[in-house]
């Protein structure tokens, strides 16, 4: 893989990261294609930038204000020079403490020189059953 490439995908990991915890839904949504797709975590799905942005600014402004978030490096597999797979681990760390895990998979593609999710795909994993 393309060192340089792979450091701009985790630039820009970084740069989402950021802008979520700083809870910028316009910052956070620059880093989706304007075509992008995303199935989040609870099954809920949007089509495009603009309806990204409308679920981010629920999720992190009504549904969980104040959470932060914190993403394991994880992998990168490039699919072709315009096309990679992030794989990791993530958590929600929500402001009473508690926290939810997590593992997402994410198309990337590179557009005008910039690395954009194509689609994102967050799940949260159940609690451990209790026996």
């Amino acid at each position: 893989m393309d060192i340089n490439e792979e450091r701009a995908i985790r630039s820009e990991i970084e740069g989402f990261i950021r802008a979520w915890n700083a809870g910028d839904v316009a910052k956070a949504a620059a880093f989706f294609a304007a075509d992008a797709v995303r199935v989040g975590a609870f099954g809920d799905i949007q089509h495009g930038r603009d309806a990204i942005a409308g679920a981010l600014d629920m999720f992190l402004h009504h549904t969980m204000p104040g959470m932060r978030l914190r993403v394991q490096p994880g992998s990168i597999r490039m699919l072709s020079p315009e096309f990679a797979l992030t794989q990791s681990e993530f958590e929600i760390v929500l402001p009473d403490g508690s926290m939810w895990k997590g593992y997402a998979v994410n198309l990337w593609e590179k557009r005008e020189g910039r690395w954009l999710i194509l689609e994102f795909h967050p799940k949260i994993f159940p609690p451990p059953l209790s026996r």
